[in-house]
């Protein structure tokens, strides 16, 4: 059987898989056959179609004759060849099938082909291994001639040129030809006299050659120093402007270049203006156009480069040793000291690619060659402190702020691969030195590049080999150096640089507040696993850190340090990161160490020092107050690590927990306090009575102190700080085992609040209430009629109304001016009567009669006199009499006035208000009272997962559904379904008849629910929890299965003919499938 010509046809495909195939296939075949003729018509055929212009056409060919020349010179197994053939045959018939393929072949298509078509001819035969044996028999003259055709097919065009000078250096690799005193020289002396050794081509050939040969090899071309690189060695010092010449692909003599290191680009820019004709002056002609591939060259110079760096670096730090390099400048006859390194390097090329005057497809081909550094097997994460120069930075900068800019999706493509150099390497500090590279030559980096590189950089510290403790060293080292180090590291960078933007204190300071933050944040996962490792050790390393970044944080933020001012934005700044460490912290130890505690330490500190920033006040009850909050908070931290030490019961594992949740919120209140926080003084008072009711407690009064803290937790919950939210969740999960219905109730209270400005008010205790009995329930009308018109009107068009508001504010102020004398009036018979003195002339003038009679009438009752003199008098003995109890009497009372009468007032000035302000106060209450429900939604949560079976949970489903059916935000309903589901994948446990008659009394009322069902969700929802439900009752009693499903079917029964009958039902069907599909499941699995 022949050999098919289909094969031919075949290795033209583009894919690669079929190529191999037919080349596999038409091997075996030719070899089966082994006839001369089929031989050498493959010969013909697979070399003419190396010209050919198929896309991949040349390769299938290549690798096709590859294999051919392997087959026809193998006599590795003892046979002789197949036909009588030669390399030099091959290399005539080569050129001789070529030119017959290739008609007229100067022309520019045609030229190409046939000059692509030697190439790979000749990479077939190197491929094929058959110079190996040409060589071992001394036939070194073929090598030669290979070389010569090579050299003449890189001067015939110079956009070939490259490809064929790569083609001889695998020649020289295969072969082993770097030392070959013959070879070598040869190639050497051509590239002289070709005007190419001192170029990009040129310089890959040399680095070909081991370091150690160089000289030698070149004294054996006897090259002339005007066409060679000094030293015989291009990686050697004085080479660098030839570097630079041949970066800018320019022919440059060595002896000209002190003039060639002082040319700027202008030249270069002047001619592109012009078209790309003529080009620079004499000496400079540029022999080729940009090309967007990289030169080959790149590899072998920064691995040579990179390794001479490693030479002269630090073996302790990684850093290049300033000690190291300075004695070798005093060794001249030392090769090291001689060697060009990649720090060297890189400020020519910098100044080379990423100049100003730098056009976009020069920066281009910079920044692949920067982005092939971070590839090589060689490169260090020490070596970002080199790469990233001022120019490199600049132009990332520049690009990657703007998505339309040209290299955009490059300067973005670095920045990643960078991140995930450091993050792959095995380097402790691999993360630190990107990081200081960065910000070092631009503080604020990510704010300004808009990108988030140094939060990748220094988050999600993991290696590769799980190694903990490396983690943890990582993750310390980078909290030292912005603690100890950055500032000063960064204030010295900002000095040397040309270009101080972005480089100011404020900047800096901004900087080290964000990168602490992420450092904790973005490293919660490497918190928790310490926290559930075994080693303690580790723990107390990172509470340690912790700690140091907690007191640098509080330092700057509540301490006055030093004479220098600092400024406010910073202090706030400052204060908001250090809650956000704080919340952070407390979520990932859960309760194991008291951080705000650790800043309370420092705080008194300064405060015995006078150095805190803000202070509350003096006055002997806030003094003595937190005198009594300390002591209490020490004694509890000190009986907590009793507690903790020792095998307790479960009383008393519930007395540690609720001690823990003291201790934290004494902390945290005192924290507030030392802060200037007025609001935290009555949470100590609170904390205080909470404190001493835990100590004369009966187990009656179990349930009072829990309540407390769930008060407490609630007013936490209330407020926007996220520390305040991580504190109440702290809070939550500590009395999570003794939560029954009644604190469950307390949280329903607030999912049941209208998400509106009068549920907010009502929510934070801070509802209207008049000082005059006669206005109270008026007033409340006013306001509930004002909120819904507010409600109502939320989507009318404003600027239809702008007129009649204007009207109507006008009447409104007249009227609020003489409520307003009214408020001031009562409040100021309200202080007479609370002091037991009269009134002024000219207030018992204003005031109302009914005001006047009750004083005169209250005054008679007491027996007061109408003398002025003896009516002082008397003030004047009770005063001296007075008891402290009554002075904190009349201080309750009086506060109590003032805070109606702000109250009043503040409400008079909220009606008053035009309708875009009251329409941007609603909208407010709304996400506030959204927030609160979501935040408390997040317990109910966390109360389900912790107890999923207890009959408690019912009634949170229960109360979910009248949330989805009264909210009006969208996050609270889809939050609040979310937990129904949860709920509904469990059954709880019911003990007995009268549970289960009462779970069947709110199967009914939840069936009802479905009735009213305004939209989907709500309907879907009421069915889960019916469903739920009927499993729980099923699940309770497996004998009396057919009893209770009798009784459950009935109930829907029931509700079917409702929904059948009346058309005003809004239940959906869904709602008896959804029934019928689990009867079917279950009796499934009880057949399985």
């Amino acid at each position: 059987m022949g050999v098919s010509k289909d094969h031919y046809y075949r290795l033209a495909s583009n894919l690669a898989k079929e190529r191999i195939q037919a080349a596999t296939a038409l091997i075996k075949e030719l070899s089966a056959a082994d006839s001369e003729q089929e031989y050498r018509y493959a010969l013909k055929r697979l070399i003419s179609g190396l010209a050919s212009g198929h896309d991949s056409a040349r390769i299938g060919f290549s690798m096709c004759l590859t294999e051919l020349l392997s087959l026809l010179f193998d006599a590795d197994n003892g046979t002789k060849a197949k036909i009588a053939y030669t390399s030099e045959q091959y290399l005539a018939d080569l050129e001789s099938h070529l030119t017959k393929q290739v008609k007229d072949k100067q022309k520019g298509k045609n030229l190409r082909a046939y000059l692509f078509g030697k190439i790979f001819g000749i990479q077939s035969l190197i491929n094929s291994a058959v110079l190996h044996k040409e060589l071992a028999a001394g036939n070194s003259h073929l090598i030669t001639h290979i070389v010569d055709e090579l050299f003449a097919i890189a001067l015939s065009k110079s956009w070939i040129r490259e490809i064929a000078l790569v083609t001889m250096v695998k020649l020289i690799t295969q072969l082993r030809l770097a030392t070959d005193e013959t070879i070598m020289p040869h190639i050497l002396k051509s590239l002289s006299d070709n005007d190419l050794l001192v170029s990009m081509d040129g310089l890959l050939i040399y680095l070909t050659i081991p370091q150690t040969h160089r000289d030698s090899l070149s004294a054996l071309a006897e090259l002339k120093p005007s066409q060679s690189w000094k030293n015989n060695d291009p990686i050697t010092r004085g080479n660098l402007p030839l570097l630079n010449a041949a970066f800018h692909d320019r022919n440059v003599s060595p002896d000209s270049e002190e003039d060639e290191s002082s040319k700027d680009e202008n030249d270069e820019g002047r001619a592109k203006k012009k078209g790309g004709k003529g080009g620079p002056a004499s000496g400079q002609n540029q022999k080729g156009s940009w090309n967007p591939q990289l030169h080959n060259v790149w590899v072998p110079l920064l691995s040579e480069l990179i390794e001479n760096e490693l030479q002269l670096q630090d073996p302790l730090s990684g850093e290049p040793s300033p000690k190291k390099r300075k004695s070798n400048k005093h060794k001249s006859k030392s090769s090291e000291s001689n060697k060009i390194s990649l720090s060297t390097f890189w400020p020519t090329f910098d100044d080379t690619f990423f100049a100003q005057s730098a056009s976009p497809e020069r920066k281009h081909t910079g920044l692949q060659i920067l982005d092939l550094c971070f590839n090589l097997p060689t490169f260090r994460p020490s070596f970002f402190l080199i790469v990233f120069g001022e120019n490199i930075t600049r132009c990332i900068i520049n690009h990657i702020s703007k998505k339309d800019r040209v290299l955009h999706n490059l300067c973005a493509k670095i920045l990643a691969n960078a991140v995930k150099c450091c993050k792959k390497h095995p380097e402790v500090d691999s993360r630190l030195y990107l990081l200081r590279a960065l910000e070092r030559e631009c503080v604020l980096f990510d704010r300004i590049t808009k990108t988030k590189t140094v939060r990748d950089c220094i988050s999600g510290i993991s290696s590769n080999d799980n190694d903990l403790e490396k983690d943890v060293t990582n993750w310390i080292d980078i909290a030292n150096w912005l603690i100890t180090e950055a500032e000063t590291e960064l204030y010295e960078s900002s000095n040397k640089a040309k270009n101080e933007k972005f480089r100011n204190e404020h900047d800096i300071k901004t900087f080290l507040l964000d990168a602490l933050l992420t450092l904790v944040r973005g490293n919660k996962k490497l918190f928790r696993s310490v926290v559930d490792g075994e080693s303690k050790e580790l723990t107390l390393e990172v509470v340690s850190s912790c700690k140091m970044v907690l007191e640098y944080l509080s330092q700057m933020t509540y301490v006055n340090s030093s004479a220098k001012e600092v400024d406010e934005t910073i202090i706030k700044t400052a204060k908001d990161r250090l809650q956000s460490i704080l919340a952070e912290l407390m979520e990932c130890f859960k309760g194991q160490v008291d951080w705000s505690g650790l800043i309370v330490h420092v705080l008194r500190d300064a405060e015995r020092d006078n150095i805190l920033r803000a202070q509350i006040g003096e006055s002997d009850e806030l003094i003595q107050t937190k005198k009594n909050a300390v002591e209490i908070w020490e004694n509890l931290g000190k009986l907590v690590k009793k507690q903790v030490t020792k095998k307790s019961s479960s009383s008393a594992e519930r007395q540690l927990r609720v001690n823990k949740c003291l201790v934290m919120l004494f902390s945290t209140a005192l924290l507030e306090l030392y802060g200037g926080d007025s609001e935290s003084f009555g949470i100590l008072s609170d904390l205080i009575n909470v404190y001493e009711d835990l100590n004369n407690q009966q187990e009656s009064e179990d349930n009072n102190i829990i309540d407390t803290l769930v008060d407490l937790m609630l007013s936490y919950l209330t407020q926007q700080s996220g520390l305040k939210k991580r504190v109440g969740t702290y809070i939550w999960e500590s009395v999570l085992h003794d939560v029954g219905e009644q604190q469950l109730e307390r949280l329903f209270d607030v999912l049941m609040t209208r998400e509106n400005k009068l549920g907010m008010e009502q929510l934070f205790n801070q509802a209207v209430e008049d000082f005059e009995e006669e206005g109270d329930d008026d007033d409340e009308e006013v306001e509930e009629e004002e909120e819904e018109e507010e409600e109502e009107d939320e989507h009318d068009d404003d600027d239809d109304n702008d007129d009649e508001e204007s009207d109507e504010n006008s009447e409104i102020d007249e009227d609020d001016k003489s409520k307003i004398e009214e408020v001031e009036r009562s409040t100021t018979s309200a202080l007479a009567k609370a002091l037991n003195v009269k009134e002024d002339a000219d207030s018992d003038q204003a005031g109302s009669g009914k005001s006047t009679e009750d004083a005169e009438g209250k005054d008679n009752e007491n027996g007061d006199e109408d003398d002025d003199g003896d009516d002082n008098d008397d003030d004047s003995e009770s005063d001296e009499s007075m008891s402290d109890e009554q002075m904190m009497a009349i201080d309750s009372q009086l506060s109590a006035i003032f805070q109606q009468r702000k109250s009043v007032l503040d409400s008079l000035r909220s009606s008053s208000k035009n309708g875009n302000e009251r329409k941007l106060e609603a909208q407010e209450a709304r996400q506030l009272m959204a927030l609160c429900k979501l935040r408390v939604l997040d317990l109910l949560e966390i109360y389900v997962g912790a107890y999923p079976t207890k009959k408690e949970v019912v009634s949170i489903a229960t109360t979910g559904l009248d949330v989805m059916k009264l909210t009006v935000d969208l996050a609270v309903g889809e939050k609040t379904h979310k937990l129904i589901k949860k709920i509904c994948k469990n059954v709880f446990t019911i003990g007995n008849s009268k549970e289960k008659e009462a779970v069947l009394e709110t199967l009914r009322k939840v069936l009802e629910r479905a009735s009213e069902a305004k939209f989907n969700a709500l309907s879907q929802g009421c069915s889960q929890v019916a469903v739920y439900l009927v499993r729980s009752v099923c699940a309770s009693d497996e004998d009396s299965y057919e009893s209770n499903l009798a009784t459950i079917t009935g109930i829907y029964q029931k509700h079917m003919v409702k929904w059948a009958v009346d058309s005003s039902d809004r239940s959906t069907a869904s709602i008896f499938t959804d029934l019928v599909n689990w009867l079917s499941s279950k009796k499934s699995a009880k057949k399985q």
